[in-house]
């Protein structure tokens, strides 16, 4: 009975100082102390609240004679020394050695060895657990409990022998069962109560960083929404987004959709919260309802818990109304001709494959083509051949009424496209175009556009019956073309007389003397006519020269005189497109060739130079000497002549130079 007795007595001792120890845990808890974040001051006061346990420990102690007293100080400031620190824990024990050298009695050296020895394992615990196999922290807390313990009864040694003996024989069994327990205990809870401290530390940082990172963007609404929709985080620019766009300020808790006034607005936005709620991730692009031409992009994200249950939504929204215009526009671009506007050849074969479907049909299909660019392009330069295809495409686009139906495919080909229309009504709006457009002109020259027509009523391939209507087109473009050719150059010739009526009077001058010479030579008549052609025409090509150069009154500089050696090639490329002047277009080309080569543009000599062109590169010769320039005096008929005579051979050919010589050389007066 006195046995179970003392070991009650024991036990209460040992459940007093337990308690006591435990209150480490409680001032860790209720602190909140982190020792690499607290001052030197923080650190010391903490340890001195330790000491102040030890004391209160030492107060309450197990006796077993006097001077003799067993605690849970070892475990206390084992533990202090593993979790808090040099300074902290040199605090808790200069304490816990001052009061227990105050007690004396025959344990003041082992109490007092116990408390250093104790608390340096535990601050050197770091290196040691390094030559230990890794171990989990319940494991590794109850060996080091057994290990200060162990040291603990060592310490016992210092007290005067035989005693030592029997106390370590008496307190052995609770030094390496409960103690080290007590030990792994009180570690697991600091333990415990350091990491829920780092977790919070470290969720605050991440907090601090997720809201830092979602207020760094000045494009993009950030916000997150828990289940129920209400707000649990947002980044400043979706705070003052709301207020900017809708005067609302925004508090976190508040369910979103209450903040979102208009119905359409709010019923769109809750479709695709519903659908992130359901776990999918979800992205729209979206014209905002409440402002014209404002464009959003929005990306709902589900937020999962560690079981893969949604918790809430992340909402990303970015204003992409100048992207969105971009896009647009680049997309405008690619189905647009830029000269005209019109569609272009990618729209139309897309707008062709759907209009492919026998609820459009009839499908007419009308193909046109300009006649008489390239002549245009030629004599009045590319400008007027755009102006061309700009007034052909405004005078179609106002017949057939839709532009979308319009289109250039080509450099002088449209198509135009005109779906749930009979050929009879197709046939009509072709009348009205040729009517509209050929009352247009450009530089006094009248337009002239063919047509062709093909319709589809049922199941033929869409690209047969477009061959249909490029065949009718080709076979009207025969009759027209060659009359609107020869009308054009009329029309170019008259416009260069009009301009500089000096030319007209140039090339009359220049036909009698081709004439004469022609007859001299024997020609037969068809060649004479050709000869009078190009007499007429051989100076066509100064229709593109400015009039500035044409009519300057000084010498021409190197620029200009390079721009007037340009026109033999430009009358060949207006003349050469026409058949009935395709013969004489050579003769054009070559008539200021020189007979021995230097002349221009292809520097041919001799026989090589056709010989029409040879006689009028004479004939137009003479006549520029004895005509009056702005910048000197005409020469007289003899000057002349004996001009031609000294450059027979280089520059003209000498047979036929001789005999212009013989024909005109005893005229007293100017042919």
């Amino acid at each position: 009975m006195e046995f179970i007795r003392e070991a009650l007595e024991i036990f209460g001792d040992l459940i007093n100082n337990a308690i006591l120890l435990f209150g480490l845990g409680y001032i860790y808890a209720a602190t909140n102390y982190e020792q690499r974040k607290s001052t030197l001051l923080i650190k010391v006061i903490f340890g001195v609240l330790i000491g102040a346990i030890t004391i209160l420990i030492m107060m309450n102690p197990w006796r077993l004679d006097e001077g003799l007293i067993f605690d849970t100080r070892s475990v206390l400031l084992g533990v202090t020394g593993l979790f808090f620190g040099g300074i902290t824990t040199a605090a808790a024990v200069l304490i816990a050695l001052i009061y227990r050298i105050f007690l004396g009695g025959a344990g003041v050296y082992s109490g007092s060895l116990t408390i250093i020895l104790t608390s340096s394992i535990g601050l050197s615990w770091f290196y040691i657990r390094k030559t230990l196999p890794k171990m989990k922290p319940y494991v590794e807390y109850l060996v080091f409990g057994i290990l200060i313990h162990i040291v603990t009864l060592l310490c016992f040694f210092a007290i005067p022998w035989p005693d030592s003996l029997t106390v370590i024989r008496k307190t052995i069994l609770p030094y390496l069962t409960l103690f080290p327990l007590l030990t792994m205990t009180l570690a697991l809870i600091v333990h415990n109560q350091k990491d829920r401290l780092l977790g919070q530390t470290k969720i605050k940082n991440q907090q601090l960083l997720l809201q830092a990172s979602i207020d760094a963007t000045n494009a993009m609404e950030v916000f997150a929404l828990d289940s129920q929709l209400c707000y649990l985080s947002f980044n400043e620019y979706h705070y003052h987004s709301m207020m900017k766009y809708y005067n609302i300020k925004i508090e976190k808790g508040k369910k979103f959709l209450e903040y979102i006034a208009h119905p359409k607005m709010r019923e769109r936005i809750q479709d695709c919260l519903q659908t992130a709620l359901t776990g999918k991730f979800h992205s729209t692009v979206s014209l905002i309802e409440t402002e014209q031409e404002k464009y959003i992009e929005e990306q709902y994200s589900p937020i999962f818990d560690e079981d893969g249950v949604v918790i809430g939504i992340t909402v990303f929204s970015q204003d992409i109304t100048d992207r969105k215009k971009y896009e647009q526009s680049i997309l405008y671009l690619s189905y647009r001709d830029p000269l005209t506007n019109l569609h272009n050849r990618r729209y139309y074969s897309e707008e062709l494959k759907r209009l492919d479907d026998p609820k459009y049909y009839p499908l007419s299909i009308i193909t046109a083509d300009i006649n008489g660019l390239k002549i245009m392009n030629d004599a009045f330069g590319h400008d007027a051949g755009d102006q061309l295809l700009c007034i052909v495409s405004d005078q179609l686009i106002k017949v057939f009424k839709n532009e979308s139906r319009v289109a250039r495919i080509g450099g002088d080909e449209f198509v135009i496209l005109l779906p749930n229309t009979s050929k009879e009504k197709a046939l009509n709006s072709i009348e009205e175009a040729k009517q509209v457009i050929e009352t247009a002109k450009i530089n006094e020259m009248s337009i002239s556009v063919s047509f062709g027509l093909s319709t589809k009523l049922k199941n033929e391939d869409v690209e047969d019956v477009l061959k249909l209507a490029e065949d009718d087109m080709y076979s009207k473009k025969l009759f027209e073309v060659s009359s609107h050719r020869n009308e054009t150059i009329k029309t170019i010739l008259n416009t260069l007389h009009e301009k500089n009526p000096r030319e007209e009077k140039h090339s009359e001058r220049v036909s009698k003397i081709c004439l004469r010479m022609g007859t001299a030579l024997k020609m037969k008549s068809e060649d004479i006519k050709l000869l009078e052609a190009i007499s007429n025409l051989h100076d066509i090509g100064k229709i593109a020269i400015d009039d500035a150069i044409l009519n300057k009154p000084g010498k021409l500089d190197d620029r200009e005189w390079e721009q007037i050696k340009k026109h033999p090639e430009i009358g060949y490329r207006i003349l050469a497109t026409t058949p009935e002047y395709a013969e004489i277009a050579q003769d054009i080309l070559s008539h200021h060739e020189r007979y021995d080569g230097r002349g221009y543009p292809r520097g041919i000599k001799g026989e090589d130079i056709p010989l029409r062109a040879r006689i009028i590169s004479i004939a137009d010769s003479y006549d520029a000497m004895i005509s009056e320039r702005p910048y000197r005096k005409p020469l007289t008929h003899q000057e002349a002549i004996e001009e031609i005579k000294r450059n027979l051979g280089t520059q003209f050919d000498p047979k036929l130079g001789t005999l212009f010589i013989d024909l005109f050389s005893h005229q007293m007066e100017t042919i």
